[in-house]
């Protein structure tokens, strides 16, 4: 939910709330207030009777009962509401009524008055259509301003997470924040420059050493595998050849870690200006091609659906690409299982049945998160095409269902 409907949503039901407790007291107050002065218009009627009666008038008053008491008793006064039928309206109609003994010329008289009101049914009708119509008037304009006053003020604040989601850490400008008269934006965009700074120096520096590591290395590695080779051609004891031979296997580990590496370090500052359209279908048929017997020979049941497409993309990052997801899948395909490769506009996707991750799937495509099996690799193929993909804006995703990895480079990024 966002920050502004949020905010609105609060303001909606503390209006209601408040309305609402407003309105009640409103009838309740309205209602006493109302009860008295009918209260007093009664009393008053009774003193004007006992008045007329004390002068021996005769009172003939609509609304009006006077008895004359045999016993001196005096009743304490009822003052109520009740219900009298009107046979013209054919309804029946509200009144208030007074009952008070008075003591006229020595005689106890009960004398009774009445008047008509609204109802109390009829205020609270009123009285609730009032407040309904005012609450919705008065939230309805309260969330109107509300929405475009927040909406106003959070906009600094919106253009900025718009461009933090754009921002990355390997470019090479400086983060540009829109500025605010708000105190707590300003001291935000402060902090976010910090971080921003201080992410990208620690960055640079992760990757000029891992260049500069991976640089380094390169000599050694040839050196000792020069050496080795020499080794090679010695008389050597059974026991000797198999170090050498295990010692090549690790060399020839660490120099493929070493160009991976290497690879990465170059993926992360965008070094390949030389995307173009590349027919895919004709690369992607090529290297299947050149991998045939491979498949025959594991017994895998390869099924195409390739259609001819180009896409605008670096020759030789999209050849790494491709030999990557291959490898993967001749490594990892169960021996004589299913495996499928379709290439359409839109993406292009690899199949095959296996076992399932023995990892959690967000950590698929980690530097060096691989399966627990010799075979496997370096643990570098699936971070390169991650990486691959992001330098030409492509999504990868991967879902496995029915016991088959599928894994998908959407070109369109939809």
């Amino acid at each position: 939910m966002k920050l502004i409907v949020k905010t609105s949503l609060h303001y909606l039901w503390l209006s209601l709330s408040i309305l609402l407790a407003t309105g009640a007291i409103f009838y309740l107050v309205l209602r006493d207030n109302i009860s008295s002065e009918i209260r007093e218009q009664l009393e008053l009627q009774v003193d004007m009777i006992s008045q007329e009666v004390e002068k021996g008038h005769q009172v003939i008053f609509p609304l009006v009962e006077l008895k004359e008491l045999s016993a001196k008793t005096i009743a304490p006064s009822v003052f109520k509401d009740t219900l009298i039928y009107d046979h013209l309206q054919d309804e029946h109609e509200g009144y208030y009524y007074l009952s008070e003994t008075k003591i006229i010329n020595n005689k106890p008289y009960n004398i009774k008055v009445m008047t008509t009101y609204i109802g109390w049914n009829e205020y609270l009708k009123t009285i609730s259509l009032i407040f309904l119509g005012l609450t919705f008037l008065l939230v309805t304009a309260g969330i109107v301003v509300n929405y475009f006053i927040s909406k106003n003020i959070w906009r600094p604040f919106l253009n900025n997470l718009s461009i933090l989601k754009e921002h990355s850490v390997q470019a090479r400008t400086d983060l540009a924040l829109e500025k605010s008269d708000i105190d707590e934006f300003e001291q935000l965009n402060a902090v976010l420059h910090e971080y921003a700074d201080r992410n990208r120096k620690e960055y640079t520096g992760l990757q000029e050493f891992t260049e500069n590591a991976s640089h380094e290395l390169q000599t050694p590695i040839s050196i000792i595998r020069a050496r080795l080779e020499g080794m090679s051609q010695l008389p050597l004891t059974n026991e000797a050849v198999n170090y050498v031979s295990d010692a090549k296997q690790a060399l020839d580990r660490l120099s493929k870690v070493n160009k991976g590496l290497l690879l990465l370090a170059k993926l992360t500052h965008d070094n390949f200006p030389d995307q173009q359209a590349l027919p895919v279908s004709a690369i992607l048929t090529g290297q299947i091609v050149q991998l045939e017997e491979l498949f025959e020979s594991r017994g895998l049941k390869l099924q195409q659906d390739i259609q001819k497409i180009s896409v605008k993309a670096s020759p030789h990052l999209f050849d790494i690409l491709i030999a990557n997801f291959l490898s993967n899948i001749l490594k990892h395909a169960n021996r004589e299982g299913f495996v499928a490769i379709v290439l359409d506009s839109d993406k292009l996707n690899f199949t095959n049945e296996g076992e399932p991750l023995p990892f959690a799937e967000k950590e698929l495509f980690a530097r060096f998160k691989k399966n627990h099996q010799p075979s496997a690799g370096v643990g570098l193929g699936l971070s390169i095409i991650n990486q691959i993909c992001l330098v030409h804006k492509w999504r990868v995703t991967y879902q496995y269902t029915g016991g088959r990895h599928n894994f998908t480079v959407w070109f369109n990024n939809n």
